[in-house]
């Protein structure tokens, strides 16, 4: 936990950037009140290391959002209940440990996601492995409530015993009221049995009164009925009533229990409870980066600060439906002109000047609320290349200042911020400053602003400053380490376009803006002439500065816009070709290794035939059998020669083709790029295309007559075959083959249903098998694994049988 005394900005400063409105729109995605709660005291990171720890778990979570939510959605709040446990509250009931029990498996289950997840997550490992276990707790709830928070009946022998008796007496009462009603079926107003007080009775007829033995216990609400419990069942009745109150206070010595147990283990639930709010404070994080099409930025090493492309969250349209939810109104809905500017260790401070309503101030609430964000550890509403380095402080004055309650002025409230940022600046801090020199004399207030701008650059300080004074601007095109820009002005519209464009610094457009706001035309005609052409003129000169800057401005611009995209191309070509590369090794190495074992088998199994053939020879022999018809064997054998004619002639599926280097013979099945696939006396083989010729008639012969070799895997028994598949880690392409491998054998085994694993992952794997089983004709069909198959990370398939 860092230290609140030491934080990186003012509650002042936090209030004039909006980051409390921001906070909210998070706080909106939570789906929990500890993670609301967590998320609106979110305040930036005082330490680099804990800012990049907190990234990596963002990160890291973000990968396993990708699944499914980590945190599920709790109605009731946490707080409370947790509250009343440390002060022994007696308040806690069994509805509410059933709501902890269901924190508890939502710890539970994120940390099971998080340690059998096929990406690597070592930030969120740490926590998880920190995490104390509370399973056995949880377990203990669940087997002594139900989901009411009802003492279950089985929770204990005793409340099991208690309940067998007291249905056992219920029976027995219903079975003697029954009998009395029967009997006296024309005194009662009905034959059904009624509960009062906790004792089983009879609906009498009111004016029956007195003909039948028992107790009256009051009228019904229609006063014509009048609960009767007959004299026969009054003992039995007073038994039901003692055994249901020793059951009622077996539940509550067995809730007294649970909740002693619970108060016990308060450190381990308060941790899990935080254990939930950190994962739903990164789930919404997550969330909201979605929503507005964010990303982390980067952490620059130095004093370097660049937007591109960034958005106000409280302006981008994409989080308008937010804005109406967390803060009660949607605010700006149209398409907004996204902010680039950059401040480095040559251009520290940055001076923005331009017309009134143009956004200048928009401009410096976006560069402050980001860099709030970002420290916060938020993803921000920019492009790629945002960076902000690590700050110290953060100090933003924006609007008025005053404060009737104290007593204190616009301008003196000006004067006291001033006062804050001066006192903070320094090469870690960033300075936001609105309107500066504004609130008293022009002129004093210029020399005040320059001041201050001087002591910034003296300290260097990042800033930007807002400002209608030309002496500031002109001094910020002077000094080193200091700029100016201006807020783009359309003049033919007369209409500011909110773009913000760096170089010479620009005119207020005070008096356009008054004629667009309908201030009559004679008084703004007025206050032109009182200018005089020298204002003109030099308005005249800026707009063709502006117009100039504007057009460098767009060629720049569409430049980067180019290098960027050619730079993602070059990463993705770069990215698929080492991926090609890996595949292409892997596949290799793997088809020589297969070819070499196959190569082995046909040699080792064609010699023990071969060694069959001479011993019946020899047996054939002591018999007495002519040795040309024994030995006929031998030519019945294929011995395939290579034929150099056919070698180089085309081939297509349906041809009888002949393996070059291992000269059996068979039917071309299919071909797929380089590779071919030929049935040879029922069994597919898989080889390169190239090593097949055509067949010859003679090789067809020898073929046909060649004695049939059944040749099997390394280790697999006649008649036998694992019934499971498992292409866990598997690429689709090799996977998709050595299932079409697995198959051919499945197909000649006894088996009818066998069972594909291809585990959970990104679903590609699943979906890909799933369709090829859907087309194969060896397949008669296929379903999802049940609970005890693997579920949806298994596939069982059942063959096709003749």
């Amino acid at each position: 936990m860092e230290d609140s005394a030491l934080r990186v900005t003012s509650a002042a400063s936090e209030a004039a950037l909006e980051l409390p409105a921001l906070l909210s729109l998070v706080a909106d995605l939570a789906v929990t009140d500890v993670g609301r709660l967590l998320v609106e005291g979110l305040r930036p990171f005082q330490s680099r290391p804990g800012l990049e720890g907190h990234r990596q778990r963002l990160s890291e979570v973000g990968v396993l959002l990708n699944e499914g939510s980590l945190v599920q959605s709790l109605e009731d709040p946490i707080l409370p209940l947790l509250e009343n446990l440390r002060q022994g509250d007696a308040a806690v009931s069994g509805r509410d440990l059933v709501r902890l029990a269901r924190v508890l498996e939502i710890a539970h289950e994120a940390c099971r996601r998080i340690a059998t997840s096929e990406s690597e997550s070592p930030a969120l490992e740490e926590l998880r492995t920190r995490l104390p276990d509370a399973e056995p707790l949880r377990r203990r709830i669940g087997k002594t409530l139900n989901q009411r928070g009802v003492v279950r009946d089985d929770a204990s022998p005793a409340l099991t015993a208690l309940r067998r008796r007291s249905r056992r007496v219920r029976d027995g009462l219903y079975k003697s009221l029954q009998e009395t009603a029967s009997q006296h079926e024309e005194h009662l107003s009905e034959k059904t049995v009624s509960l009062k007080d906790g004792r089983l009775m009879l609906l009498l007829q009111a004016g029956s009164r007195g003909r039948i033995k028992g107790l009256v216990h009051g009228r019904s609400g229609t006063g014509q009925s009048l609960y009767f419990e007959p004299l026969s069942v009054v003992e039995a009745n007073n038994g039901l009533q003692e055994t249901l109150e020793e059951e009622e206070a077996e539940r509550r010595r067995i809730l007294i229990e649970l909740l002693e147990e619970v108060r016990e283990a308060l450190p381990d639930l308060e941790a899990n409870v935080e254990f939930v709010a950190e994962l739903d404070l990164l789930q919404s994080m997550d969330r909201i980066g979605d929503r507005c099409r964010g990303r982390l930025a980067e952490i620059s090493e130095g004093h370097s600060l660049c937007l591109v492309g960034a958005r106000h969250p409280l302006l981008d349209p994409a989080l308008a439906e937010l804005r109406e939810v967390a803060l009660g109104q949607a605010g700006h809905v149209e398409p907004i002109v996204p902010l680039d500017v950059e401040l480095d260790d040559e251009r520290r401070l940055l001076v923005i000047t331009g017309p009134n309503a143009g956004g200048k101030t928009v401009a410096l609430k976006t560069v402050g609320l980001l860099a709030l964000a970002h420290q916060c550890g938020l993803p921000v509403p920019a492009e790629r290349g945002t960076r902000f380095p690590f700050f110290r402080a953060v100090v933003a004055t924006v609007g008025d200042e005053q404060d009737l309650l104290t007593d204190r002025s616009t301008f003196s409230g000006r004067l006291l911020r001033l006062k804050e940022a001066w006192e903070l600046a320094g090469p870690d801090s960033l300075i936001l400053l609105d309107e500066l020199g504004s609130g008293t004399d022009p002129d004093v207030g210029a020399a005040l602003a320059m001041a201050l701008v001087e002591e910034l650059l003296e300290k260097e300080s990042l800033a930007v400053l807002t400002t209608h004074l030309s002496q500031l601007a002109a001094l910020a095109l002077e000094r080193t380490g200091a700029s100016c820009a201006a807020m783009e002005f359309d003049s033919e519209t007369g209409r500011p376009t909110y773009r913000l464009q760096p170089g010479a610094p620009g005119a207020s457009e005070a008096l356009a803006l008054a004629q667009r706001l309908g201030l009559p035309a004679s008084l703004v005609g007025r206050a032109e002439e009182l200018l005089g052409p020298e204002h003109r003129n030099l308005q005249r000169l800026l707009q063709e500065v502006e117009l100039v800057r504007r057009q460098l401005a767009d060629e720049q611009t569409l430049q980067e816009r180019k290098r960027l995209a050619l730079e993602d191309e070059l990463d993705e070509v770069s990215e698929q070709r080492s991926a090609l590369e890996q595949e292409r090794r892997g596949l290799g190495a793997k088809l020589k290794e297969e070819l070499d074992s196959f190569q082995r088998k046909v040699r080792s199994q064609l010699q023990a035939e071969f060694e069959a053939m001479r011993q019946q020879l020899a047996a054939g022999r002591k018999k007495g059998v002519p040795a040309a018809s024994v030995e006929r064997l031998f030519q019945d054998a294929p011995v395939v020669e290579h034929d150099d004619e056919t070698a180089g002639q085309p081939i297509s599926v349906g041809d009888e083709v002949r393996h070059a280097g291992l000269g059996w013979v068979g039917t071309l099945q299919k071909i797929r790029d380089t590779k071919a696939e030929v049935l040879v006396r029922g069994k597919r083989f898989r080889c390169e295309l190239e090593d097949l010729a055509p067949a010859t008639g003679s090789d067809v012969d020898v073929a046909e007559s060649a004695p049939s070799v059944r040749l099997q895997r390394e280790g697999e028994n006649e008649g036998e075959l694992d019934k499971e598949l498992n292409l866990i880690g598997w690429r689709v392409e090799p996977a998709l083959e050595e299932l079409d491998s697995y198959l051919d054998r499945a197909l000649l085994s006894p088996h009818r249903e066998i069972r594909v694993v291809h585990g959970f992952g990104s679903g590609r794997l699943r979906r890909a098998v799933r369709d090829y089983l859907r087309d194969h004709p060896a397949v008669s069909g296929s379903r999802p694994g049940r609970g005890n198959e693997g579920g949806d990370g298994a596939t069982v398939v059942s063959m096709r049988r003749s």
